[in-house]
């Protein structure tokens, strides 16, 4: 690998280290490899930081998580922002999510549910208000579009194709 010197001596019982990665550069699975040629078991840390350039969210939320899987998977993510008490949000999963229409474009992507209650965190990082809030994220955690309160079905399985498709 480039960069990398040929006469490094590796104690594989005492050394460790930790990767930052950027993932529009490699994958994971091409780091894994790169470490296991060096005689590691490659494997990620609980809160390993994305990247230099990563956004600053809860290194144990599951936005991170779903970050972490979509750069790997090459796929952006569907963030659905909620709340318990909130009833608009209940709406919104069964009236609109469970459609079929949107369930098929949803394939395309990371799924993930925030609790804005449990990870005030993210949601204020996001900058969300108003509840439901649906973001959908590249790997990166940059914002390609969202919506606040209801949408229709049809409208969402709309977008949701057209980004996927971009």
């Amino acid at each position: 690998m480039p960069g990398i010197q040929e006469d490094i001596q590796v104690n594989l019982e005492r050394d460790a280290f930790t990767l930052r990665y950027d993932p529009a550069r490699v994958n994971l699975e091409q780091m894994y490899e790169a470490i296991e040629s060096l005689g590691y078991s490659p494997g990620l840390e609980p809160g390993a930081p994305l990247d230099s350039q990563s956004s600053e969210v809860s290194s144990e939320s599951p936005l991170r998580i779903a970050l972490i899987q979509a750069a790997n998977e090459d796929k952006l993510v569907f963030v659905d922002f909620f709340a318990e008490w909130c009833i608009a949000c209940k709406a919104l999963e069964e009236l609109v999510l469970a459609e079929d229409a949107v369930q098929a474009a949803l394939e395309e992507y990371v799924f993930v549910k925030i609790d804005t209650d449990e990870y005030a965190d993210v949601a204020t990082e996001y900058q969300v208000v108003g509840m439901p809030t649906l973001l959908v994220l590249n790997a990166n955690g940059d914002e390609l579009y969202r919506s606040v309160g209801q949408v229709q079905e049809t409208d969402l399985a709309a977008k949701l194709s057209q980004l996927a498709a971009e």
